[in-house]
């Protein structure tokens, strides 16, 4: 099983692209209603509550981040189940950021546009004016690069870190921007294995025990590997709200309670996980003293606050009980022994689930930032959203351009064919829409040590003689087939590499 991934932005001749792309592999093409749909089965919540996650008017009002978590750990399970089902798929939407980055038999590809080219889109067959066209890119850049901060490490929906290839479809068309994706294919880069397989099995067993986490209200980050698990707290105040929703649940059925409140107490450290507060802590004999003291002298409420105590005993939580009129209000005084509770909490609900070995338990890098540090991370991404000079060319992977042995290729229009700064070892032209000869004759005259490929008609026999004549290594004729073009550009590679070293 293989599977490519595709991202794009608002107007840029996606769907085409995409179907294009699933007509020349014969993959099946998996869209974000058939994820949410398979979503909302698998966790019995409503399909609007997903769909709310991509578009705010059908979502309400901005979700709780544990919510909003809750929703994307059902999401990534959907995901996880299709890639291990064996089929080749094409995922496309928003979902497609949810397949896992380290699987080597699946392509991750972006197709986005410079911002004139995404307005020319959206104005041309008359449906949108420039306004409106503003107004509908600027909302979806913003609901993508929400989903982004959400679901990855970067704050850019467009990086290339986060993709295979970024594919820029104004400067290359629709037809060509489906066959640079489907060539990848032939490198050999992507491919089905037993270790692609086990990859995509950890993943989705990952993907479950998030999701039952989920659905027991625990926003907690999981890795598998072989059946073993890796849990990690995230946030610190959704260990916060875990640990007070789990203290009230357990206090608010006893008898007598008539309302129970919480909150963390001075002593509380939020900033310390793994050491205690420099100074001593009353031990738990003073600490009931100190509770006793601050409790009502009705002794209904005496009896309640000493059986509270006898549930959750300080030296097991660090909480402090006050009672008054039936009233019960808890103050958590220990960040570390509160994490040691959420540990043995979530840890045994992992355990149970079927396939998982063992379980290990950590804290996330970034559980401290919270929310602080997603604002940042989405004022830096809206910053990036906001570049209108943004320039987007064919890029390439690290990873396409290592292990597929084709060095540094890059594939461009007349247009873009000269903004590198780069000297690539070869650039395949697509001669219809580079302007002809001339193209090749200024970029061979400034980049003479690259190798030049182009693609012509076959009706355009002499402007192919032509080409020949001013230094192309080869003139293909389109539709070409991808493996022919792998072995193409593996040959001008060599040809390049060749004449840098003599």
């Amino acid at each position: 099983m293989t599977a490519i991934t595709i991202f794009n932005g608002v107007f840029c001749d996606a769907r085409p692209v995409v179907e294009h792309v699933a007509e020349i592999t014969g993959y099946r093409l998996v869209d974000d209603r058939e994820i949410i749909a398979d979503a909302a089965r698998l966790s019995g919540r409503k399909r609007a509550a997903f769909s709310g996650l991509f578009d705010p008017e059908a979502g309400g009002s901005p979700l709780a981040a544990p919510e909003r978590n809750g929703l994307v750990a059902w999401l990534r399970y959907a995901v996880a189940r299709k890639l291990s089902g064996g089929e080749d798929l094409v995922f496309w939407g928003y979902s497609a950021l949810l397949t896992p980055r380290n699987c080597g038999n699946i392509l991750a590809a972006c197709l986005v546009n410079e911002r004139n080219d995404r307005l020319w889109t959206a104005c041309r067959d008359g449906r949108h004016t420039e306004a409106q066209a503003v107004a509908r890119m600027t909302a979806d850049d913003r609901v993508r690069g929400e989903w982004v901060v959400d679901v990855t490490d970067c704050n850019d929906p467009w990086s290339e870190t986060l993709y295979d290839v970024v594919v820029p479809v104004g400067a290359l068309g629709v037809r060509q921007s489906a066959c640079l994706i489907v060539e990848q294919l032939a490198n050999g880069v992507v491919r089905d294995s037993e270790a692609t397989r086990a990859c995509a099995e950890d993943f989705r067993l990952a993907a479950r025990v998030r999701a039952e986490l989920a659905r027991a209200g625990h926003d907690v980050a999981v890795v598998a590997r072989d059946g073993s698990l890796t849990l990690s707290l995230e946030d610190h105040d959704a260990t916060l709200a875990s640990g007070a929703r789990d203290l009230f649940e357990e206090i608010a059925a006893m008898a007598g309670v008539r309302g129970v409140e919480i909150g963390a107490g001075r002593r509380y450290n939020p900033n310390d996980v793994f050491q205690r507060a420099a100074c001593a802590r009353p031990c738990p004999d003073a600490a009931a003293r100190e509770d006793a003291a601050c409790t009502s002298a009705r002794a209904e409420d005496v009896a309640l606050a000493e059986a509270v105590r006898s549930r959750i005993p300080f030296d097991a939580w660090g909480v402090s009980v006050f009672v008054k009129d039936g009233f019960v209000s808890l103050t958590i005084n220990d960040h570390a022994r509160l994490v040691e509770r959420m540990a043995r909490r979530v840890c045994d609900l992992a355990a149970r689930v079927e396939g998982v070995a063992d379980v290990t338990f950590g804290i996330g890098r970034e559980y401290h930032l919270g929310a602080a540090c997603k604002r940042v991370r989405r004022e830096l991404c809206r910053t990036l959203l906001a570049d209108e000079r943004r320039k987007f060319l064919p890029t390439l992977s690290a990873r396409l351009q290592r292990d597929g042995g084709v060095g540094a290729f890059a594939l461009y229009d007349g247009k873009s064919v000269f903004y590198t700064m780069e000297e690539p070892e070869v650039v395949l032209l697509d001669m219809p829409d580079s302007g002809g000869p001339d193209v090749l004759r200024r970029f061979k005259r400034d980049h003479p040590a690259t190798e030049v490929l182009v693609l012509s008609d076959r009706k355009a026999e002499q402007e192919r003689e032509t080409c020949m004549n001013l230094g192309a290594f080869a003139c293909l004729h389109k539709p070409v087939n991808s493996v022919a073009l792998s072995e193409t550009i593996r040959a001008a590679c060599e040809k390049s590499r060749a004449c840098a070293c003599s």
